[in-house]
């Protein structure tokens, strides 16, 4: 058996849970809370088994809970004030060593009154914490996908009300312009490396790769996948489906090709396998019973001695799935 992990994410919008469910039988993710809420959006999956979070502990929590409640204090307060935010991220004044709400606003309070008088000051920064990192992205993703989805509604209620007008009938998205199959916002392309070594060292704090079984990376990044692919020494691009007609919810033959996928995958994973030679996934089949779900699938196995270095990952080899999903 080998383990699934999805990454480098915490926050879990709709459209990457339903890319996850659709082709994965169960995955593991690292939601950055000590228990599970039944008011969030992906605990009918977890209580189905498919969705398997692994829990931070509470006093690691508490320990950034205030620096996160400063920056979002920060970020309110300078809403809209491009040169501020790049200076915080940049610099990040959050991860020095003396950095509790006080001390980070002083410190933010200062620099605002120099943005006229040349260069920032520079100063020795302690290492940063990576759950400080992560916990920051992952309100950034949510407050990201509540936009998306507020904007999609208002365009589907405008394609709907200029059907009406134009005295159109038909389904209700006809008339929304088409963007691409699976043109979603990918938060993978902020800061990625970033975000993959802080996912990493917190993946690692809660012994994520302890138990030693195969690995299989799940991303819905593009962003991710390349990264990964461009700091390899050698990547091998074993699986490239553009666009595969898959099994929806509620199909009773969904199970059926996820397992087959499953069983595919567990190959490519296994020490054994030839990582060194280009490799083909074959047999993947095309759902043919009416289900209108639409896959793209992408798996790399990237390789290099310097790769766990630079990503915290457990090298020197990684498998990586990319997923993404329409219907």
């Amino acid at each position: 058996m080998m383990d699934m992990v999805f990454f480098p994410f915490s926050h879990v919008d709709k459209n990457q849970c339903r890319a996850l469910t659709t082709v994965f039988p169960y995955f593991q993710y690292l939601p950055l809370a000590a228990g599970f809420s039944e008011t969030s959006p992906m605990d009918f999956w977890v209580k189905k088994g498919v969705a398997m979070p692994v829990f931070t502990s509470n006093t690691r929590l508490k320990q950034v809970e205030s620096e996160v409640a400063a920056w979002l204090d920060w970020a309110a307060l300078h809403k809209g004030n491009q040169r501020n935010l790049k200076t915080l991220a940049q610099e990040g004044p959050c991860f020095v060593d003396d950095a509790q709400p006080g001390a980070i606003q002083s410190e933010l309070l200062a620099r605002i009154r120099q943005q006229d008088a040349g260069p920032l000051p520079t100063r020795a920064a302690a290492p940063a914490d990576p759950l400080l990192f992560l916990k920051i992205a992952q309100l950034t993703d949510a407050h990201n996908a509540a936009i998306d989805a507020e904007i999609a509604g208002l365009e589907l209620k405008q394609a709907a009300v200029f059907s009406e007008l134009k005295g159109e009938k038909g389904e209700l998205g006809a008339a929304l312009p088409k963007t691409g199959l699976f043109s979603f916002r990918d938060p993978g392309e902020a800061m990625t490396q970033a975000r993959i070594r802080a996912w990493a060292a917190c993946a690692k704090e809660e012994k994520m790769f302890a138990n030693g079984r195969p690995l299989l990376l799940i991303t819905t990044s593009s962003a991710v996948f390349d990264h990964l692919a461009t700091i390899s020494t050698q990547a091998i691009n074993a699986l490239d489906i553009d666009c595969i007609k898959v099994h929806e919810d509620g199909c009773a033959r969904k199970k059926e090709w996820q397992n087959h996928f499953l069983g595919m995958l567990e190959q490519v994973v296994t020490p054994s396998y030839p990582k060194k030679q280009a490799p083909a996934l074959k047999g993947l089949v095309q759902a043919t019973d009416g289900c209108r779900v639409y896959a793209r699938i992408q798996v790399g196995i990237f390789s290099g001695a310097d790769l766990e270095k630079h990503t915290g990952l457990p090298g020197p080899n990684l498998v990586v799935c990319r997923v993404a999903v329409k219907a």
